[in-house]
């Protein structure tokens, strides 16, 4: 994935799709969460960061709008914690990332992302035998 240039007013920021874990308002600014716990404030609104991000990942976008005040990357999803009103991002090693997220807001997230694995579970199963 190529790298993404944000032009601000004062700044030029270069921004790795990749790595980034998350993104959340943070009043006029918007913060870029790496996985290893970097963050980069920008002027960029929450809404357009969100449109470049997704058109950038083309077919494998994996960035999940939640509210109106974060976007997560779904490929680093470790544990969606409800009663702790927590999302757990991890890259698999050492690097985790904690975010607080409301109960309302995790609830249909982790419903959606059951569904999704059973769906594919399906899928993998027709597969397997032939059909």
């Amino acid at each position: 994935m190529s790298k993404i240039f944000l032009n601000t007013r004062d700044q030029l920021v270069v921004v790795n799709p990749d790595l980034i874990a998350a993104v959340r308002a943070d009043g006029n600014y918007t913060r870029v969460l790496y996985i290893n716990k970097r963050e980069i404030n920008i002027t960029v609104g929450i809404s357009k960061l969100e449109t470049i991000l997704k058109s950038n990942r083309g077919k494998k976008n994996s960035f999940i709008r939640l509210g109106r005040s974060i976007i997560i990357n779904h490929s680093f999803l470790y544990k969606i914690d409800i009663p702790t009103q927590q999302i757990v991002l991890s890259d698999g090693s050492t690097q985790e990332l904690r975010i607080k997220v409301s109960k309302k807001l995790l609830k249909p997230y982790k419903e959606a992302t059951v569904q999704s694995v059973l769906t594919q579970s399906e899928y993998g199963k027709e597969d397997n035998t032939g059909n």
